[in-house]
């Protein structure tokens, strides 16, 4: 049904663009983004296929379709920290104009029918309308007032949407900006992601309001463009010059309001970005507070661990003292060696114990002495080629110091 009323009107094929943003198969809003602005103007030598005189085409026609994007009030919730829902909504517009008859054609898509409560304000059908479509000026002027009605719905509600946001972002990041340090183990990375989605949503606030000041900016040129032509008709060209004077007049008043907001939304990006840094060094300290809590558990630790290794050396040294003494008593205590009985002390077995001991001792602490010299030089090299590998993390300092005096 729809390719044969788009047919039968002869409307330009760019106008399906514009209906594509509707085909979600789950309802949303998938090309938000999307935004442009065509046309088509033929003044003179129309096609003979688009000359229906019985239907009031003469063939001198411009064709023009747009998409423009509003912002509506979804629901509320009080007393929650967001407390308005707001959506963005669009409609697609095509409007045909023909110079030589006055007849226009409208096609708009809109699948929440608010832009047609505004169109039916200007027409309302219980209303006679004759004295706004009886000539070529009349219906140019009609279809104008068209236009800034689209403008005014697309740009109404943008003044709000803004002072919603700021209310939003202030009650978001107020209190991290100004929170006590008391208060900084209170933070966590969810309020990081709750203001860098409403900055998200600033942005998108700008860059929708922005399309809409560029669509309506190209919609005046056109019009201006459009009496300026050599080939508009001379006999209606003062009366439509003059309506479309007015007409970019309204418009730009428009197009500086919705400027004014996306200066406003622009600041209230800056503000949620300088927040935003403030609760990223905020969750910084945070962190570097939990890291010093650890660093001293960890010093505890460490202490611990030198006292006991303090412990088992001197136990360890103790031992090393005494394991000679300790195997030569053992060695003369047994049946290997036999004193005469009865004795209860023996300077010559004390000699003959001492002259094993000693000796044994010696070549203990000789032995062990060698051993840790060995495992030191083995750790010191290995060390040293750590150190050289990764100059950044040891200072020069610090490897002369390993390295010796120069």
């Amino acid at each position: 049904m729809l390719m044969r009323l788009l047919t039968f009107y002869q409307v330009m094929p760019q106008f399906l663009d514009f209906l594509y943003v509707y085909g979600s198969p789950h309802g949303e809003d998938k090309n938000l983004r999307f935004s442009g602005f065509r046309t088509e103007k033929v003044l003179i030598n129309p096609v003979p296929g688009t000359c229906i005189p019985d239907m009031g085409r003469s063939g001198r026609r411009f064709q023009l379709c747009y998409n423009l994007k509003t912002v509506g009030l979804k629901f509320e919730q009080p007393d929650q920290e967001v407390d308005k829902i707001w959506k963005i909504r669009q409609a697609a517009i095509h409007h045909q104009f023909d110079i030589g008859s006055g007849v226009q054609t409208w096609i708009i898509g809109d699948p929440h029918a608010a832009v047609k409560g505004r169109v039916q304000e200007l027409f309302h059908e219980s209303r006679e309308h004759s004295a706004k479509f009886g000539t070529v000026e009349q219906s140019l002027l009609s279809s104008l007032e068209v236009h800034l009605a689209l403008a005014r719905w697309a740009t109404s509600e943008w003044r709000w949407n803004v002072q919603s946001l700021e209310e939003i972002i202030d009650n978001l990041t107020l209190k991290i900006v100004y929170i006590q340090k008391s208060d900084l183990e209170t933070l966590d990375s969810e309020s990081l992601g709750n203001v860098q989605e409403w900055e998200d949503k600033t942005n998108e606030t700008i860059m929708v309001m922005g399309s809409n000041a560029d669509i309506l900016t190209l919609l005046r040129k056109f019009y201006k463009e459009l009496v300026e032509d050599q080939n508009f008709p001379s006999r209606e060209l003062k009366a439509c010059k003059q309506a479309v004077n007015d007409f970019a007049f309204q418009l730009d008043e428009i197009i500086y309001d919705t400027q004014m907001q996306i200066s406003r939304a622009k600041v209230l990006v800056k503000i949620v970005a300088d927040r935003k840094a403030i609760l990223i060094q905020h969750l910084q300290t945070q962190a570097a507070l939990v890291a010093s809590k650890l660093t001293a558990s960890m010093y505890d630790q460490a202490d611990r661990s030198a006292m006991e290794a303090i412990a088992m050396r001197i136990v360890t040294v103790v031992t090393l003292i005494y394991l000679p003494a300790t195997f030569s008593s053992t060695f003369f205590s047994t049946d290997v060696v036999k004193y005469e009985d009865g004795v209860k002390f023996s300077k010559v077995a004390f000699e003959r114990f001492l002259q094993v001991t000693i000796p044994l001792m010696v070549i203990t602490f000789l032995l062990a002495g060698g051993w840790f010299w060995w495992e030191w030089q083995k750790r010191s090299r290995s060390s040293m080629a750590t150190r050289n590998a990764n100059p950044s993390v040891f200072p020069l300092h610090e490897l002369v110091s390993a390295k010796g005096p120069l």
